[in-house]
């Protein structure tokens, strides 16, 4: 028995398309969300699905759309994806969508850490960019996590991951990174990547401007685990 375990992440970021949130909540539940594709997905190893909209418009009409899963095994998900109902049901829900695998970022500092009681407001920051070389970026990130973890906290950092996108089999490195952040407070986390000090240690990090992007769970009752 295989007792290794290295969960990747599945990102699928695109434009809803049903005219509504609320049409598009309900085709999420009755596709991806319905109990026997769970139960399909979650016997494949997927661990976590969990879906979100932009902060700015989490209570407004449909617009962009972004899933992330987690899962214990690539091949359970390349067989879920392979499924053409499971396609079907993608394309229902998106007009277009980009789907992408990622891989934890080996030896770039990482960290979770509990809420306090009756804490329960999680507001996702998104950051995907190039980087230079692989080790570079490893000293700059983590030399920035470690001078700022102390403020993020205290800004009401929840976590910080790390990720590169995951190379096709025998295709050259992948640099692309993708971080992810949760927060309890939007409004001081906005005051934290503001902050000089922030913007400092992560200045050089990626090769061009970054995709940044905060997230906000969507009003209703979606499915997800």
């Amino acid at each position: 028995m295989n007792t290794d375990l290295s969960l990747v992440l599945l990102s699928i970021r695109g434009t809803l398309a049903p005219p509504t949130l609320e049409a598009a909540r309900k085709i999420h539940n009755e596709t991806a969300g319905a109990p026997a594709n769970i139960a399909a997905a979650q016997s494949l190893g997927d661990v976590s699905h969990m879906v979100h909209v932009p902060l700015d418009g989490a209570g407004m009409g449909a617009g962009e759309f972004l899933i992330l899963d987690l899962w214990s095994s690539m091949d359970g998900l390349n067989r879920f994806f392979a499924d053409p109902h499971v396609q079907e049901g993608g394309s229902q829900i998106f007009a277009q969508r980009e789907p992408v695998v990622w891989a934890p970022a080996e030896g770039f500092t990482s960290y979770h850490i509990p809420a306090p009681f009756g804490m329960n407001q999680r507001i996702v920051a998104t950051v995907r960019g190039k980087v230079q070389s692989m080790e570079a970026a490893r000293r700059l990130h983590n030399t920035a996590i470690a001078k700022t973890i102390g403020r993020a906290r205290k800004s009401g950092n929840l976590s910080h991951e790390g990720y590169f996108r995951l190379a096709a089999p025998g295709a050259p490195e992948a640099l692309e990174f993708f971080g992810v952040d949760v927060w309890m407070r939007p409004d001081s986390m906005m005051e934290f990547y503001e902050d000089p000090d922030f913007l400092e240690g992560f200045n050089h990090l990626f090769t061009a401007e970054a995709d940044s992007a905060v997230w906000a769970h969507p009003e209703g009752e979606w499915a997800e685990w």
